[in-house]
């Protein structure tokens, strides 16, 4: 997901996190054996955990450290796969997409993307995965709750304008949907987007008909959220009630693409149980009004997760999500 720091912090202060990561481990033999498919994901997971190489010895915290483990040996052929299977599921009727043009999106994003002091938790292969997926959906209109500075819209905008299609961003922060509007005008992605300033629930009531929600929204932190304050709006359990405000709108067979679902190990990280506990109390409504309301869950076990879920066929735009 796109945050300011962890809670575990201290974090890299603006940018993209993979970046950070990578850069930060590159030179360890460890894990150039992980990324290059000699040593497998199990056995650097090991060897990370065993104390050899401690967080701050390269300059990270204990979140970013263990996220090495979570990524893909090959970025492309993980896509491939997930996209073969949506397939399967008859979510998508192709999977193939303009892996060039994402190439050279991802070079003009790197070289022009302004973060100043914001970090974004969205890994590459997430990115490449929206990007596949809205160019294979081709939605004629898509909701970004919770669009914090633009960073996750910025994959799925070449889809959605192919198929002439619009967008609406939405984040109650004017200084990061400042931002948002920015980058997205530097890469001339801009047209046809409504840049919302405005609570994401109270919008979500009033939305006409989308076809694609792409969610990455989150509350204050536990330890920084008002004492009394409802526990459905701290953190990422705020995902339920943005939702049961969206849903509705959400057309029959549309899809809702969900950031930082990290809710499964990959391997026996310590670390990674704690955190996927934390996530599981967390969206326990959320997952609630998926299970009445979408008759397709998908979990990608991407770096930091992705959830795709599909609005049940029956439904009825606008009937109530309770």
């Amino acid at each position: 997901m796109t945050t300011v720091a962890r809670p575990d912090a201290p974090c890299a202060t603006g940018g993209v996190a993979y970046d950070l990561i990578d850069a930060a481990l590159r030179a360890v033999p460890e894990y150039q054996s992980f990324r290059g498919g000699v040593l497998s994901r199990a056995a650097y997971c090991s060897w990370l955990g065993s104390g050899r190489l401690r967080p701050e010895d390269v300059g990270l915290n204990e979140d970013q450290f263990n996220l090495s483990t979570r990524f893909p040996v090959d970025e492309r052929a993980f896509v491939a796969q997930v996209l073969e299977g949506l397939e399967q599921d008859g979510v998508i009727a192709s999977t193939d997409y303009p892996d060039d043009e994402f190439e050279a999106l991802r070079e003009r994003v790197a070289e022009q993307f302004v973060h100043e002091d914001r970090a974004t938790y969205i890994f590459p292969e997430e990115a490449r995965l929206l990007f596949a997926l809205c160019h294979l959906l081709a939605p004629r209109r898509t909701v970004f709750p919770g669009s914090y500075y633009g960073y996750w819209a910025v994959w799925a905008l070449p889809g959605i304008r192919a198929a002439g299609g619009t967008a609406t961003l939405i984040d109650i922060d004017p200084n990061t949907m400042a931002l948002a509007e920015r980058n997205l005008t530097t890469l001339g992605l801009a047209d046809g987007v409504e840049f919302a300033t405005t609570d994401a629930i109270a919008h979500g009531r009033g939305l006409d008909p989308v076809d694609l929600c792409v969610l990455d929204a989150e509350g204050p932190a536990p330890h920084r959220a008002p004492e009394g304050m409802d526990p459905d709006l701290i953190d990422k359990a705020i995902y339920f009630p943005i939702m049961e405000a969206t849903t509705p709108a959400l057309r029959p067979g549309g899809l809702l693409i969900a950031h930082n679902m990290l809710l499964g190990n990959l391997t026996e990280n310590a670390y990674f149980a704690g955190r996927i506990a934390n996530n599981q109390a967390q969206y326990a409504r959320f997952h609630g009004h998926l299970d009445t309301h979408y008759d397709l869950q998908r979990l990608i076990p991407s770096s930091e997760g992705v959830g795709i879920y599909r609005r049940r066929a029956d439904a009825v735009v606008g009937e109530a999500s309770r």
